[in-house]
């Protein structure tokens, strides 16, 4: 049962990272690049923000794989890992919840893997 509370967090993590990517450039990094700021005129910051908004989809891609792995029994997960995995994305939804008002729904996601990761790690005990 833990197992698949894994997998699926880890399948969650994706979705949330296909929607950062995709989402995320279309309705947030794509129309700040195209303003006319003193920063986004130099080609050097525009790159580090495209940069460090793609990193972050990168690294939600290698936590999900982890937590796979782990469900898989291709990783040794240990417990402290996973309360840090799942402590961290709980208080990420917490604080996207707070400072967006709600209004943004990563907060939904984050806090869902959370939760999901928790209990994996409960049952597991």
């Amino acid at each position: 049962m833990s197992e698949m509370l894994l997998f699926i967090a880890a399948g969650l993590i994706v979705v949330l990272a296909f929607f950062h990517s995709v989402a995320g450039q279309r309705r947030l990094i794509g129309p700040l690049l195209m303003g006319k700021s003193e920063i986004l005129s130099n080609p050097t910051w525009r790159a580090i923000i495209l940069f460090g908004w793609h990193s972050t989809t990168a690294l939600l891609l290698l936590i999900a794989l982890y937590l796979a792995m782990t469900a898989g029994g291709l990783a040794v997960g240990n417990d402290l890992q996973l309360i840090v995995t799942a402590v961290t994305f709980i208080g990420l939804g917490v604080a996207n919840a707070v400072l967006a008002k709600f209004k943004h729904p990563g907060w939904i996601l984050l806090s869902s893997i959370g939760i999901i990761t928790l209990t994996a790690l409960i049952i597991r005990i």
